[in-house]
């Protein structure tokens, strides 16, 4: 005999999973191992035969004639009666489908499915469509009822997008939902009309670890049926994170836990009390306590393991900025004056904490000229440790109550991280703005996943993907940043990936290479790897890190750091958001800076003062972005700018870094609003005196800027350098010495200053060669343009004022240089006279050669022929002459 049975109380979900498992196992009946709900038992009274005729009485049925026992929607030894009995028996089959979480009370069967869905039927519904099975429509109608029950009609937390896909199917198959929500719709009797009025009136909330949790419960004499639905009732009056009730009926104890944060685990909370479930939603079934102890016991469960919402770890900065004991003052100084920050940690040589020092009595003691003394002697030795799993009340306790300004954050003895009052008031602000009503975590973190998945194509997002897992496997975190996460959000393709990697970036680069067929570069100096891939893209990996400049202007000088301290040392906020790639974290936008709402508002803004003091050439950058994206400069950054180029501090730029960036505007589709910018602000003169971006030279710009966009339209998919065109129309009425001193400020390599001159010469050449030609034929075109750069012929043409030569230079880069006139006859005849002379002089080598044998007929012997003298196998081309015709 082969049954199909499923939980106590069974559901609409646990009856509709049976129905779908006999059409899987044709000849089984069906068998409730206890009692119904009552919606159930109500509709099952008035249910067609077709429906009921499997449905065998638990008391009729021989348990030692089951062979084959398949169970749906539980795999809990303790919820399925009787059956109990018969796990484990010699000749005994076990299936499961179950779409629960695994629980330590679990059976194990040799076959079935089970996998974590919102409702039991949508994984039966997957079994039938794996079968090709259709069910009926009246098996269709009930399938529904048990998705929606199991689901809250799509709306519980648990509810998956498979769940959603199923009830399609069963749109499809004929599912009649007006028989679904008139059997699901239930009016309250008065009992549990009664019973609802004791969950209201007795519900308290608590608060642990940051997060609010109901506790109810009510009496009754009797049972009264769906409790759990009344609890569902109970949960939309209130706003809260987790809520259990606890209801007595006659001598069990009842007990409904509903959960929508991660913290805490219905499912484990439940199963203390011999219960199970989901992580979102759980119950269980309580014999012999009273109700009292058991809502103390399930008190003092939910204070032991609730996670924290917010953890010391998860707001504490790292790595940690420490001093020797040894160190002195004036070192102290230094180091706070470099980090920005106004304490540090003092460590003793075993790397044990050992006190703190503070910007006021490091400042005190050099006023009073102990600059050399050790800070050792005046560090504050009484501080408070925090463990990396404290709770945010414990934090507030030490830093508001006991008045420390920066917290240590300890492991194994030694500071992993530190807590400071910014970092408190950050977390508390964050709480306020909840109370008030304002999504304040909004403007930080969102989930950006389909966005990913919308502006990237598939194998980038996948690549992604196995990024985030290789780098979780690491114990590192992983984030997409830069331009990519800027420009996605703005809606503008981009496919530069740059990877910050919080831990070790080189050997998550060095992992990761081989898994992509790529090849891993690596710079130790500032912790960052490409990697090349074979289509020759790149994917750039950074360690999170952090720098500071020894002298304005100077190159950076980087230390390994956190995500948060690695974005604030980037150019403007724009650029400041990070996309987290780990597994459980997928798609998460992290946003510290406001970066969302300066896109908003379409503005640049620089993230501190000293920006443009540490980077000047960054001023340049901040005219690019405002005039490739039509933002506008911020305030506070307009004013930083002023600022910076009225204190020079834009001659004490490198070359090469005033070279890229200048090559960068010059390499925009439009970089005259960015010369007018830069003009506008003064800072092409302070780059150099000579730089001028006037009417004359604006107009030259706009020429070149026509000719290259005529020349894109025709997809020759050549290359050229848009920059170097600009650049000689820049520098066109300059004398020799003047472009040189100009390139040589910009940062130009010798070989592109010579470029730069050559060019311009060729170009007057061209011009004057083409200006004072008698006939301006294809033949005197090509003769004097076949010599010249396709970047100096696009100059040309777009400097001439002559509507004959602009035509003649189209027509040569459209048409004339890659022009091959026909062969004539005369072509041929001085071909085959070649080839009958070549032909003579081979055969005479090869009978000098002694190879006469090899040869048996005239293919061999040009063949022979071929081997030992290097033959043309079409005749020559004649130039482009006056006598040619196209």
């Amino acid at each position: 005999m082969e049954v199909i049975t499923s939980h106590i109380q069974a559901d609409f979900d646990s009856f509709a999973s049976m129905l779908a498992a006999r059409r899987i196992y044709t000849d089984a009946i069906l068998v409730f191992p206890g009692a119904q709900e009552k919606n159930l038992r109500d509709y099952l009274a008035q249910a067609s035969p077709e429906v009921t005729s499997a449905i065998h009485k638990l008391k009729a049925l021989r348990m030692d004639r089951v062979k084959r026992l398949i169970i749906v929607d539980t795999r809990q030894l303790t919820r399925i009666g009787d059956f109990a009995g018969l796990i484990g028996r010699d000749g005994v089959e076990v299936i499961i489908y179950d779409h629960h979480p695994a629980s330590a009370d679990d059976m194990t069967g040799v076959a079935g499915r089970c996998r974590e869905y919102g409702s039991n039927s949508t994984l039966m519904i997957e079994v039938l469509k794996d079968n090709s099975i259709t069910p009926t429509p009246e098996e269709a109608t009930i399938l529904a009822m048990g998705l929606f029950e199991d689901t809250g009609s799509l709306l519980f937390p648990s509810t998956r997008p498979e769940d959603c896909t199923a009830l399609a199917d069963l749109i499809r198959w004929g599912a009649d939902l007006r028989a679904v929500s008139h059997t699901l719709a239930r009016e309250l009797s008065p009992d549990q009309v009664d019973v609802l009025d004791q969950l209201i009136k007795n519900a308290y909330i608590f608060h642990v670890g940051g997060i609010d949790v109901l506790f109810t419960r009510s009496e009754s004499s009797g049972y009264v049926e769906d409790f759990a639905m009344l609890v569902h009732k109970l949960r939309g009056m209130f706003e809260v994170d987790a809520m259990f009730a606890l209801g007595l009926m006659g001598e069990r104890i009842y007990l409904v836990a509903r959960s929508t944060v991660s913290q805490i685990n219905a499912a484990e909370v439940a199963s203390h009390f011999g219960g199970g479930g989901h992580p979102t939603a759980a119950a269980a079934s309580i014999k012999e306590r009273s109700l009292d102890s058991i809502e103390g016991m399930l008190v003092n469960i939910i204070k032991k393991e609730t996670r924290p919402r917010i953890t010391a770890r998860d707001i504490m900065t790292f790595p940690v900025i420490t001093l020797r004991m040894d160190a002195t003052i004036d070192e102290a100084s230094e180091t706070l004056n470099r980090y920005n920050i106004n304490a540090a940690i003092i460590q003793s040589k075993d790397g044990r904490v050992v006190g703190m020092v503070t910007r006021q009595v490091v400042s005190r003691a050099q006023g009073h000229n102990l600059g050399d003394a050790r800070v050792k002697d005046y560090m504050i030795r009484d501080i408070k440790f925090i463990r990396p799993d404290a709770p945010v009340w414990e934090i507030r306790t030490l830093i508001i109550e006991g008045g420390q300004r920066l917290l240590p954050v300890v492991e194994d003895r030694n500071a992993i991280g530190v807590i400071t009052r910014t970092d408190l008031m950050r977390v508390m602000h964050e709480k306020m703005a909840e109370a008030e009503g304002v999504d304040y975590r909004a403007t930080q973190k969102k989930n950006v996943h389909s966005l990913l998945e919308e502006r990237l194509p598939r194998h980038a997002t996948m690549m992604l993907h196995q990024a985030g897992a290789l780098a979780s496997s690491m114990g590192f975190n992983i984030y997409l940043v830069g331009g990519i996460v800027r420009d996605m959000v703005l809606r503008i393709d981009n496919l530069d990936i740059d990877l910050v990697v919080e831990g070790d970036g080189i050997a998550f680069a060095k992992a990761f290479a081989p898994s992509v067929s790529g090849r891993c570069a690596v710079h130790e100096k500032y912790k960052t790897a490409v990697i090349t891939l074979q289509d020759g893209t790149h994917i750039d990996v950074a360690t999170a890190r952090m720098e500071y400049y020894k002298h304005p202007g100077g190159y950076p000088i980087v230390e390994q750091s956190t995500l948060k301290l690695d974005l604030y040392r980037r150019d403007f906020t724009i650029n400041t958001m990070a996309v987290c790639l780990v597994p459980q974290r997928f798609g998460e936008l992290i946003d510290f800076f406001g970066a969302q709402r300066d896109i908003k508002e379409r503005r640049i803004r620089v993230l501190h003062a000293l920006s443009f003091v540490e980077d000047p050439s960054r001023i340049l950058r901040a005219v690019r972005f405002e005039k490739r994206y039509g933002f506008a400069l911020g305030k506070q950054t307009l004013s930083l700018v002023h600022a910076a180029v009225r204190s020079g501090l834009l001659g004490s730029i490198p070359g090469r870094r005033l070279s890229h960036e200048m090559r960068q505007i010059l390499s925009e589709e439009d970089p005259i609003p960015g010369l007018d910018r830069l003009r506008e602000l003064e800072v092409l003169g302070a780059i150099h005196p000579d730089i001028l971006f006037n009417a004359a030279i604006r107009e030259d710009f706009a020429r070149v800027k026509q000719t290259i966009s005529w020349f894109n339209l025709l997809y020759t998919h050549e290359q050229y350098r848009s920059w170097f065109i600009y650049l000689l129309a820049l520098v066109e009425q300059m004398k020799p010495k003047k472009i040189i001193a100009i390139c040589q400020r910009l940062g130009l390599t010798d070989e592109n200053v010579r470029n730069i001159l050559t060019a311009r010469a060729r170009v007057n050449a061209v011009l004057r060669d083409l200006a004072t030609a008698e006939k301006k034929t294809p033949a005197v075109v090509v003769k004097v343009l076949e010599k010249a750069r396709l970047e100096e012929v696009l100059f040309a043409m777009s400097k001439t004022k002559s509507p004959e030569i602009k035509e003649r230079i189209s027509s040569y880069i459209t048409t004339w240089r890659s022009y091959k006139p026909p062969v004539t006859g005369k072509d041929l005849i001085a071909f085959g006279y070649r080839k009958g002379k070549m032909l003579g002089d081979a055969l005479r080598l090869i009978r000098d050669k002694g190879l006469n044998g090899e040869i048996r007929d005239f293919k061999d012997a040009m063949k022979l022929a071929r081997k030992l003298i290097e033959e043309p196998e079409r005749p020559e081309h004649q130039s482009l002459d006056e006598g040619s015709t196209i």
